[in-house]
């Protein structure tokens, strides 16, 4: 799952609008082929799938920092 998940990243990054489209389920032709010709190990429907992953793992990430945030807050280390 790492290699298809760096390489959807990546189609992401290089590509954000297309993508997009293609998340929100206009599967243009021409896109399509923009796609699979400059990544052609990304599956084009497992992006959406692919990029919710990263967004859940963003969300996780931000939510322990402000856990621990709190944690320093409630004993007075910072604040």
């Amino acid at each position: 799952m790492g290699s298809k998940f760096v390489d959807a990243l990546k189609c992401f990054i290089r590509y954000p609008a297309d993508t997009t489209r293609l998340m929100l389920g206009a599967y243009e032709p021409e896109t399509i082929e923009l796609i699979k010709k400059e990544f052609p190990e990304v599956e084009v429907e497992g992006l959406g799938f692919y990029f919710g992953a990263l967004l859940a793992l963003i969300f996780l990430l931000f939510t322990v920092i402000a856990y621990i945030m709190w944690i320093l807050y409630s004993i007075g280390m910072i604040g």
